[in-house]
């Protein structure tokens, strides 16, 4: 049996099945959104075929013939479970997850909080994250491991639909009693103890590249791909350290760490979404939206 046979008789069936559920025609022409002519055409080829009248046309209304009540039986099951597969296949793209890379700023700081209220409005759609530095989240993507990534400070360049989402302030901070002044000069931060994220990390790149034009370099004492370890050696007066200015606020707003004013240096990361040039399912574009 050819595949147009098959989809001509499940055709033929569903048709059957609906006019068995209405009992007339006329109401199962309207919601097959078909003509009265066409479908008793259509019965009338698969009484044909059956070689049974399946129908008792009465004078308003229509009945089942014997063989009409067994042939029902027997299509029930059938459609109700290619009706289940239409469903599904409606909801396929929200029970298919959506793969999100983020950097580790934007994960601690905001991504939470979207994704909650992203929830709020589209509860049925999955999202998967994966919190990792920027340069991961970008390898990932350009190796299709996620279907979108943010990023922060600089982004490659590549065939990508870019969106800029937020932008961070870069904090210096110290324990209270670290130094005897909150504000410094360039040169003097840098003759202290500096305790900075990895090298390859957006802020570690933004002031790297900030001491490059100034003709400068910076040697850390203490290097971490752990925000949070940097602020706990900071608090314990290990050294100076550059973090977005929201992971610190706390800390700011309890004494714990006090905020350094350097002479001409005003550092921030924009933190970028990414997601691939092409179409893109409506759940991506549902959260490109949000964001």
């Amino acid at each position: 049996m050819s595949k147009k046979e098959i989809i001509m008789q499940y055709r033929q069936c569903f048709i059957f099945y609906t006019v068995a559920k209405e009992k007339s025609f006329t109401q199962a022409a309207t919601k097959l959104f078909m003509t009265q002519s066409a479908i008793s055409h259509a019965m009338k080829d698969l009484e044909t075929e059956a070689g049974v009248a399946l129908f008792e046309r009465l004078h308003r209304k229509i009945e089942l013939t014997t063989a009409g009540t067994a042939l029902l039986a027997t299509v029930t099951p059938l459609v109700e479970k290619f009706q289940q597969v239409e469903m599904q296949l409606q909801n396929l793209e929200q029970v298919a997850p959506l793969r999100l890379a983020s950097c580790i700023t934007y994960g601690e700081i905001t991504l939470p909080q979207v994704l909650a209220q992203f929830k709020s409005q589209f509860p049925q759609q999955q999202i998967n994250a994966q919190i990792s530095p920027a340069e991961e989240c970008y390898k990932k993507l350009a190796a299709g491991k996620v279907d979108f990534a943010i990023l922060e400070g600089q982004v490659p360049k590549g065939n990508y639909q870019q969106k800029v989402i937020a932008n961070y302030p870069l904090a210096f901070v110290a324990a209270p009693d670290f130094l005897p002044t909150t504000k410094l000069t360039l040169t003097k931060l840098l003759s202290q103890p500096l305790l900075l994220r990895e090298r390859g990390s957006a802020v570690r790149e933004t002031f790297e590249a900030f001491l490059t034009l100034k003709g400068l370099r910076c040697y850390p004492t203490w290097e971490s791909t752990d925000s949070a370890s940097l602020i706990a050696a900071t608090k314990n007066k290990l050294g100076i350290s550059l973090l977005p200015r929201p992971l610190v606020t706390k800390a700011l707003a309890k004494n714990e760490l006090v905020e350094l004013t350097v002479t001409q240096t005003k550092l921030h990361n924009q933190i970028t979404a990414l997601r691939p040039n092409r179409n893109n399912p409506s759940a991506l574009e549902k959260l490109w939206t949000f964001l």
